[in-house]
This record gives structure tokens, C-alpha cells and sequence, in this order.
């Protein structure tokens, strides 16, 4: 439900995708694997089902998850992302907006956390950031 920013967000982590899967960036043995999760910060009104109708129009690598109310303020906290309710239409409790941070997160095969990246950071970008930690990983 949320009008833009997911969905430009959603867009961008496609052309990332898109970009990683046009050559094959000076890699050998492969190109990275990534797999972008989408989690829902409105337990309330979103479902799976939902979710899976929503990423119809994106690419089918992108993974959404939405859980309880508290497993969703928990994963928020854990991640430091800010969200809250901004605006309520008296006539319907179903009718709002989120308010929230706008954050893409990087995290290692083991789940560690490695890098963010902010609205303001194109598709490029944020690929040279998958790949300067692909590649730092395959020295390890």
C-alpha cells in the first residue's frame, strides 16, 4: 500500500539484479547470488498473499515477508528502521500511511549485516557495493 517509495525502492533492487545478470563483472566461478527481501512494515493490512499480488510486477528473485505485529517491531528494531502511522482518515481504521525509513541492507551469506544504502543511492551504486563485498568475501 505504500503509493511510491517501496515501489521505487522495489525498482531500483531489480535494476541491481538486472545489472548483476547483464555480465559477469570480472568474477570467476560465478557472479554473486542475492536474494532481495521485501519485508512488510503493515502487519495490519498486509498478507503473503497479498504481498505475492503486489511483486507480480517485479522481479521474481524478490522475496516478501510480513509477519505478526510484534515479529515486524521486533526485525524493525533489530535493523534500526523507523516507522509509525502518519496519517489516519477518521471515517475508515484502514485507511493510513507508514512512515518510514528508506534503507536497502546488505547482509553476508552468514546473515551478518555488511553494508545500507539510502534512497539517495542509485542501482549502480548499490551494485559496486554488492560487488566490492563479493569480492572481499571470495579472499576470506
Amino acid at each position: 500500500r505504500c503509493p511510491d517509495i517501496c515501489p521505487a525502492e522495489l525498482v531500483k533492487m531489480c535494476e541491481v539484479l538486472w545489472r548483476l545478470d547483464d555480465r559477469d563483472h570480472g568474477f570467476s566461478g560465478g557472479k554473486p547470488q542475492i536474494a532481495p527481501v521485501f519485508v512488510s512494515l503493515d502487519p495490519k493490512r498486509d498478507s503473503l498473499k497479498q504481498l505475492a499480488y503486489f511483486g507480480r510486477d517485479f522481479d521474481p528473485r524478490v522475496h516478501f515477508l510480513v509477519g505478526t505485529p510484534d515479529q515486524v517491531k521486533t526485525a524493525a528494531k533489530a535493523f534500526r528502521v523507523y516507522s509509525s502511522v502518519a496519517e489516519t482518515d477518521k471515517e475508515s481504521d484502514d485507511d493510513y500511511l507508514i512512515d518510514h525509513s528508506i534503507v536497502l541492507y546488505l547482509l553476508g551469506p552468514d546473515g551478518q549485516f555488511l553494508d545500507f544504502y539510502t534512497q539517495s543511492t542509485s542501482s549502480r551504486d548499490v551494485l559496486e557495493g554488492i560487488l566490492k563485498h563479493f569480492h572481499e568475501l571470495k579472499q576470506k
